[in-house]
């Protein structure tokens, strides 16, 4: 059975191909933590490695993947099984996704560690550091916890139950030392939910302590505003409702990240990347091919040279009846399209427009590449978390206050409402759809909240593949397939995984 290895770079900048949290002995050649950063300039080319892996953590189809999954599309008649195992439900532990998240972020959690192991054993006194070098270097190290953090919950998230009452179930392994062996005795076990989440605080709680940088709007750096929207995040995944509320509530305190009111800077944010009511987003830059993954799976099939659109999904009935007529965001997620599909037959049908690719970042006017600066930290996220967590509280006064006060800047006209119990917690569960749709939240939510997938009617009918297995079509809570299976690679490598797969597969 192939084994899967760790393998480190020698470039500075750390691109770096690792496949999985069990950990072989390096190539003859690398370098050793000790020896990869003796000094400032280092330190930047090291730190700028990282946050290259995490341009490319935060989008692609790890965002895509589990929206196709959900109850929010249709595969049309020309979707050609692309996405087809998760759209399907037909996935196992071999799946190529799956592993490659699972081989990615651990890769990525491999340089983090690599990097906080050189900056702990750096002598910047030996070295003649500057004080604003140390200074700068305690954030860089803060940066590195909390992208640790973010690895460590995403795979969390996706490879395990919802914390709350799974508690004392498989957790993740985590990996929080550069330690490379061929010593099975060694590798990593899963270990329970509760050991992972309570590791991620203590990642996030470390990199609070060390990031000193301001929060700022767009800010293409880790500030501190954006360690408290992860920590108000996870928070909010285990129960703790009270630190989501301290930390999604200083965001919005703080008036630096304000909501778009108009359509025209709804389009502005997604269209242009204007960074508006955005923590964090990443940069991009075509002439260096600095570029994130994009977020549009197949969702407009966009011809230029012959003006033609052939999505391979589009939006369910119940998603575009979710919106008012006002609501500022309906115009720019979806548009009203002629499109063409198998057969040359054409339909008007809304598609989903909110990832249709900034101009700036195309190569020429037939360049459909679809990608947008990733924006993973958004005010209107934390709106979300607060209100949800005042709701789960039972703060029916200011889950009210919160939601009504993001409604009324996306709908203009909004008539403030009052909802109480179960149907409060409905109604916020609607606005992560309304805001939220296709930015990879929809089945880490419905775990969350007890739910299924339920897909309802199409558009039209006609359009869609196979409609009498897939238009109405439903899979409950406890479904195993909420639950990404560990990669069968994975476990063959690493016997101290024996027995720990996920259920049902």
């Amino acid at each position: 059975m192939k084994k899967i290895i760790y393998k480190i770079s020698l470039m500075v900048a750390m691109f770096v191909g690792l496949t999985s949290c069990n950990m072989d002995t390096p190539p003859v050649g690398v370098i050793n933590p000790e020896d990869a950063l003796l000094n400032y300039t280092d330190a930047v080319a090291l730190r700028t490695g990282l946050y290259i892996s995490f341009r490319g953590n935060v989008a692609g189809d790890v965002v895509y993947s589990p929206e196709l999954q959900s109850d929010f599309f249709h595969a049309t008649t020309s979707f050609g099984n692309r996405g087809g195992d998760f759209y399907e439900w037909t996935f196992t532990s071999a799946n190529g996704s799956a592993l490659g998240w699972w081989a990615g972020y651990y890769g990525s959690i491999a340089n983090i560690n690599f990097f906080l192991a050189a900056a702990d054993a750096v002598d910047t006194e030996k070295n003649e550091w500057t004080a604003d070098e140390k200074a700068n270097l305690e954030i860089f190290k803060g940066e590195a916890y909390f992208m640790r953090a973010m690895y460590h919950y995403i795979l969390a998230d996706k490879f395990c139950q919802s914390y709350v009452g799974n508690e004392a179930t498989y957790g993740i392994p985590y990996i929080t030392e550069y330690a490379p062996t061929s010593d099975q005795t060694k590798y990593p076990q899963r270990g329970t939910l509760e050991d992972t989440y309570t590791n991620i605080m203590n990642d996030l709680e470390a990199a609070a302590q060390r990031i000193s940088t301001p929060g700022q709007l767009a800010s293409i750096w880790i500030t501190s505003d954006v360690v408290k929207a992860l920590t108000a995040r996870v928070a909010l995944s285990m129960g703790d409702y009270t630190t989501a509320i301290s930390n999604a509530s200083a965001i919005i305190d703080s008036a630096r990240y304000p909501l778009v009111t108009s359509a025209a800077d709804m389009t502005d944010l997604w269209v242009n990347d204007s960074g508006k009511e955005c923590l964090f987003m990443t940069d991009a830059d075509f002439s260096t091919g600095s570029l994130p993954p994009t977020n549009n799976y197949d969702y407009l099939g966009y011809n230029a040279a012959e003006n033609v659109y052939a999505p391979g999904y589009v939006p369910e009935q119940w998603v575009i009846d979710l919106y008012d007529a006002e609501d500022i965001r309906f115009g720019q997620f979806f548009k009203n399209l002629t499109i063409t599909l198998t057969g040359n037959i054409t339909y008007d049908l809304y598609v989903f427009y909110k990832f249709p690719g900034n101009p700036e970042l195309r190569q020429g006017d037939n360049d459909q590449n679809y990608i947008n600066k990733a924006k993973p930290f958004r005010a209107a996220e934390m709106y979300l978390v607060l209100a949800e967590a005042y709701a789960r509280n039972s703060d029916a006064t200011n889950a009210n206050a919160i939601l009504n006060d993001l409604r009324a800047k996306r709908i203009p006209g909004y008539a403030p409402q009052n909802y109480s119990g179960q149907g409060l917690l409905d109604e916020i569960l609607k606005e992560r759809v309304r805001e939220l749709i296709g930015e990879g939240y929809r089945i880490s939510d419905l775990k969350r909240f007890g739910k299924g997938v339920e897909r309802g009617d199409a558009q039209e009918s006609a359009a869609i593949y196979q409609p009498h297995n897939y238009e109405v079509f439903e899979r409950g809570a406890d479904d195993f397939r909420m639950v990404y299976p560990i990669p069968q690679e994975e476990l063959d490598s690493n016997p101290n995984m024996k027995g720990q797969q996920n259920q049902g597969y």
